[in-house]
């Protein structure tokens, strides 16, 4: 019976990962382009430094925040806050398509409430994948940490994939409302599934660690330190990724937003195919170091080839696209399968700062773009991406893999 009920657990963690998962693939890629309809397109980098700072701030108190409310309580205000951010700019968006007698109104109140929005669902978004880690952890062993992981991931990136056809179908004459106002909707039964389901998960005794010594206690250790380089340098590739490629493609190339939402799931296909069997050959076979590196050397190289592309050739695009996003996958699991053998639901401190790669990378990387394309053509960032990426292998290297 005891095995039933956390299998149905399990099972319901999974789902609400999938749903959020939905929502939030919905507007990673446009938010972007979104935001430069009410802001000039030179101050974007500076919202995603904006939203990455608090970020980094809450998660540096994470336990205490924990240990004063609980899990459940953090998890339920989390997704609420998410999905409202998400339908406040979807229903700003509709008001102003919908009114011509908005204009004032725009010029004084709506770029702060659109700023609000994006800053509150850059930080859920990230508190999200926190919470729904202490979750899954929980219900883990390590010898089964990779598969665990890979499960986990795919069912982030099944909805990850599915979202950019979707989107491509909808946004018409950018209306940018409809995709907003949908993503939100959308969190509606994960809201309720938690609210549910999840509210008998015990808590356990969260470490009340300060962010000093969580930060020493990393770094002191030369395994999870350098997983924790290699986690950041793949959320800076991300950051990068999800704030440039869909700019450059869409006003750059001039490909449709269907198009690039076609290109942008087929991509993303490589972590549905590899992260399962990857995190099982990590757990069985290999371990983690080779496949880390192997994953670092391909996302390097391919990324570094994009700037090479003179024409708008879909197919292309495509597979160049697939193949940057096959380094990431591996590096992605063997990131989350390797930190997972290392740490249990109890050091939450550390788990906080390794998901803290994340706000870290979207504070530095956006800054760096800023000071680089003062110097070069937005396209060649990718060859600039492509050699940070491959520096990721110093840090793989150096790892003492768990078999």
């Amino acid at each position: 019976m005891i095995k039933k009920e956390k299998n149905w657990t399990v099972f319901f963690i999974y789902l609400t990962t999938f749903i959020t998962a939905i929502g939030y693939a919905f507007v990673i890629y446009i938010n972007s382009s979104f935001l430069g309809k009410f802001i000039d397109e030179k101050y974007i980098s500076s919202l995603y430094i904006i939203g990455s700072i608090f970020t980094l701030i809450i998660l540096s108190n994470i336990s205490h925040i924990l240990k004063k409310i609980g899990h459940y309580k953090m998890m339920l205000g989390i997704i609420t806050l998410e999905a409202l951010s998400l339908l406040g700019a979807g229903f700003i968006d509709f008001t102003i398509n919908n009114d011509g007698n908005t204009k004032e109104i725009t010029t004084l109140y709506v770029p702060i409430l659109v700023i609000s929005s994006f800053v509150i669902f850059s930080v859920t978004a990230t508190l999200l994948r926190f919470s729904l880690d202490l979750y899954l952890e929980k219900y883990s062993k390590d010898e089964d940490t990779g598969g665990t992981r890979g499960l986990f991931l795919t069912t982030i990136n099944v909805a990850i994939a599915i979202s950019p056809f979707i989107v491509g179908l909808l946004l018409t004459n950018s209306n940018y409302w409809k995709i907003y106002l949908l993503a939100g909707i959308i969190f509606i039964p994960a809201i309720i599934i938690s609210a549910i389901k999840l509210k008998k998960v015990p808590d356990v005794q969260y470490h009340n660690v300060p962010f000093t010594v969580g930060f020493k206690k990393l770094w002191k250790n030369k395994d999870l330190h350098s997983i924790f380089m290699s986690n950041f340098l793949l959320e800076f590739f991300y950051s990068w990724m999800v704030i440039y490629t869909p700019i450059y493609l869409h006003q750059n190339m001039n490909f449709s937003w269907n198009d690039i939402g076609i290109m942008f799931s087929i991509m993303l296909t490589s972590f549905i195919i590899l992260q399962i069997p990857l995190g099982k050959i990590a757990d069985k076979y290999l371990g983690e170091k080779e496949i880390l590196t192997a994953g670092f050397v391909i996302a390097g190289i391919s990324t570094m080839y994009l700037s090479f592309i003179e024409t708008a050739d879909f197919i292309t695009w495509t597979a160049l696209l697939f193949t940057t996003r096959v380094g990431a996958a591996a590096i992605e699991i063997m990131n989350e399968t390797y930190l997972f053998k290392k740490v249990s639901p109890k050091d939450s401190d550390i788990i906080g700062f390794f998901r803290n790669a994340s706000p870290l990378a979207y504070i530095i990387a956006p800054v760096l773009a800023i000071i680089l394309l003062n110097f070069i053509d937005l396209k060649n960032i990718f060859i600039v991406l492509g050699l940070i990426m491959l520096c990721g292998a110093k840090y793989s290297l150096s790892i003492k893999d768990t078999l």
